[in-house]
C-alpha cells in the first residue's frame, strides 16, 4: 500500500469514527475549561511564601 493509499484510509476511517470538532465549536469548550480553572483557584487557599 503506498503512502498516499495509507493517507487516504486514514482520513477515510477517522471520518467514519465521528465528525471532526469545527473550531467554532471549541470556543465553549476552551471557555468553561477556562472558567473551571479559575474555579479551583479561588477555592485553593492561598499559599504562605517563604
Amino acid at each position: 500500500m503506498s503512502r498516499t493509499s495509507k493517507f487516504i484510509a486514514s482520513v477515510t476511517a477517522t471520518s467514519k469514527e465521528e465528525l471532526p470538532v469545527l473550531p467554532f465549536q471549541r470556543g465553549a469548550a476552551r471557555k468553561a475549561m477556562f472558567a473551571r480553572l479559575k474555579a479551583e483557584a479561588a477555592n485553593q487557599p492561598l499559599r504562605k511564601r517563604a
